[in-house]
């Protein structure tokens, strides 16, 4: 596959982020073809930068026009909106985190397995130098064996308000 046709479900902050990375043309080989969202008021604007537009993720999944699908719905949502994908034979990459209730989680990881399609999750912080100096300390055995872990950004308090703006 030369360029692969992207999708994002879910304009809100982080969906309009990566809009504006295919946009802007930081996906090399990703072509940013249509983009939903359950607010219809948001999709006339995208409709004019020329992408098909659909106003729930059903719609956009069965549209045709992706052969990938960005997962930047409300956290509940990811699980759900990934299934689908999933059955539609799709590739999926979701906002973090993976799911709220471990269940859906369980379900979603079952139907990547079962399409065989290319699954990821967005981890953000992975490339961080604390975050890549902490994989090493762990995969090197320096630490011994990890029984817990907790990983707390305490500068990263979301009110309510956070949510809402999305």
């Amino acid at each position: 596959m030369d360029e692969v046709r992207i999708g994002i479900i879910g304009l809100g902050n982080i969906g309009q982020v990566h809009v504006g990375n295919f946009m802007e043309g930081k996906v090399p080989r990703g072509k940013l073809t249509a983009v939903g969202d359950a607010i219809a008021d948001k999709l006339p604007d995208y409709e004019a930068k020329g992408l098909k537009t659909f106003d729930s993720g059903e719609a956009l999944i069965s549209s045709g026009e992706i052969d990938a699908l960005i997962i930047a719905t409300p956290h509940y949502f990811h699980p759900p909106v990934a299934i689908a994908a999933f059955e539609a034979g799709l590739h999926v990459m979701s906002e973090k985190p993976a799911g709220v209730y471990t269940n859906q989680v369980r379900q979603m990881n079952a139907a990547a397995e079962k399409a065989g399609t290319v699954f990821s999750l967005m981890l953000n912080q992975r490339a961080r130098g604390h975050t890549r100096k902490l994989k090493e300390l762990v995969a090197s055995g320096e630490l011994g064996e990890i029984q817990r872990t907790n990983y707390i950004i305490t500068s990263w308090f979301r009110a309510q308000s956070y949510y809402d703006s999305g």
